[in-house]
């Protein structure tokens, strides 16, 4: 379970809610609700990670009944990156990424994926030119999540033939291999 000390910053709550524009009225904004999310009051500047997992969870299985919530997952973190580049924060990131290219983002994924949280650490290990191993100490309830999101990140450089695999898991910790 998570620690209630684990945050996560307002503006990536914000960038997931832009990726739900047109699916927030309804049963999914009652539910987000219920899980702590009140879509009638402004963002807080940050949330509980347990929240968010459970937002995570509500939102996949809104958005993606009909597949493994794994591919669901997935599916959401697309989204979430789509999203969270309509962010100022989002903006800025963007336009770093696109200049760095995919093996300078990459190294920077700590940097990157720790701006929207307290406590997301991040490991990147370069085995060749092309070839990346990423460990996250939390992949969150399940790791497609993040590993989307830094396959959708790193796609945004303009990266050809990228393929991304959440290679094992322990605990809540989840380590992903990149490679193009």
């Amino acid at each position: 379970m998570s620690n209630p000390s684990e945050i996560i910053f307002g503006h990536t709550v914000e960038g997931l809610l832009l990726a739900l524009k047109g699916r927030l009225d309804g049963p999914l904004r009652a539910k987000l609700k219920d899980a702590g999310l009140d879509l009638d009051r402004k963002l807080e500047p940050a949330y509980p990670n347990a929240i968010w997992q459970k937002v995570l969870h509500l939102c996949a299985t809104e958005l993606f009944p009909d597949v493994s919530m794994n591919e669901a997952q997935w599916r959401l973190g697309e989204r979430f990156v789509a999203g969270y580049f309509e962010t100022n924060m989002g903006r800025a990131l963007q336009a770093v990424v696109k200049l760095l290219g995919p093996a300078r983002t990459l190294e920077r994924t700590s940097r990157n994926l720790a701006s929207g949280s307290n406590f997301l650490h991040v490991e990147v290990e370069r085995l060749a030119a092309t070839d990346y191993r990423i460990k996250v100490n939390e992949g969150g309830t399940y790791p497609e999540f993040i590993g989307s999101i830094c396959h959708h990140g790193t796609l945004t450089t303009g990266v050809k033939g990228l393929t991304t695999v959440v290679e094992s898991r322990q605990g809540r910790a989840a380590i992903y291999r990149m490679r193009w």
